[in-house]
């Protein structure tokens, strides 16, 4: 059995934190795509943005949530030795990291709906003005309006954009497993995950496939793989490697969806 599957398996046996994610999505008549960790139907959820060690450990959870590691850790340091991400971040308004890494895509969160939203950076939309974060000044301006509206952001790979796979094969790409946050065109968002090793293109195809994401971003894993699925009512749920003792020293960031009602 994958490890995926070892985690899905005590889940149901330890409270089904996971698969009660999915069995509220189906009851809510949104259909549930393959290989899914959480599905959140249109107007059913929330997405935030943690910032490691500062809001750890979060607020018990009052409702489904499922938190995991975000934007890559680098080996660079923000302070005394805390780890910093890797690109572009920014928790609540607050500008944590502001070097652009060589990577296509950022996620947004508004704070007026709490909504994940994925773009490529040279087309960032945020309350409806359009910033190409390539060129300084405007990256620059993204910085100004999204510390003053208390957006938060991380930036990683793209790997499907509007509905079409913006990979391509590689030869000799490493291949790992793969939990990639995806977006589609109805509102819904959720997280997918590889239940196998995979080269980035290769998982942008089956997420793709099993999926039909409108956006799909990769998160981190390997090494900084965090996984937590909790719920208000059974004992949190480990699904990933680093285990919540561990990861305040370790990684640099945790995303966490939420469903919006018990």
């Amino acid at each position: 059995m994958t490890r995926l599957g070892r985690a899905l398996a005590g889940a149901i046996i330890g409270g089904a934190a996971l698969a009660g994610a999915v069995a509220q999505a189906s009851a809510n008549g949104c259909a549930v795509p393959e290989g899914t960790m959480i599905h959140i139907c249109a107007g059913e959820g929330a997405a935030s943005l943690l910032l490691l060690p500062e809001d750890w450990p979060p607020e018990p959870a009052t409702t489904r949530d499922l938190l995991v590691t975000g934007a890559y850790t680098g080996k660079d340091t923000r302070g005394e030795g805390i780890a910093a991400p890797v690109g572009l971040l920014l928790r609540d308004g607050a500008l944590i990291g502001r070097n652009i890494a060589r990577m296509d895509g950022i996620l947004v969160i508004d704070p007026e709906d709490r909504q994940p939203r994925l773009y490529r950076r040279d087309g960032v939309m945020l309350r409806g003005q359009a910033y190409d974060l390539s060129p300084l000044d405007q990256r620059e301006a993204f910085f100004a309006a999204a510390s003053a509206a208390g957006v938060s952001a991380l930036q990683s790979h793209l790997l499907v954009i509007e509905g079409r796979v913006d990979t391509r094969a590689v030869e000799g790409a490493p291949e790992a497993q793969r939990r990639i946050l995806y977006t589609m065109s109805d509102g819904a968002f959720g997280i997918w995950q590889s239940d196998r090793a995979l080269t980035l293109d290769a998982a942008a195809r089956a997420v793709a496939a099993a999926v039909a994401p409108e956006m799909a971003l990769n998160l981190d894993m390997g090494s900084f793989d965090f996984c937590l699925a909790r719920r208000p009512d059974a004992a949190p749920a480990a699904c990933g490697v680093v285990g919540p003792r561990q990861m305040p020293g370790r990684l640099s960031n945790v995303l966490r969806l939420t469903h919006r009602t018990p």
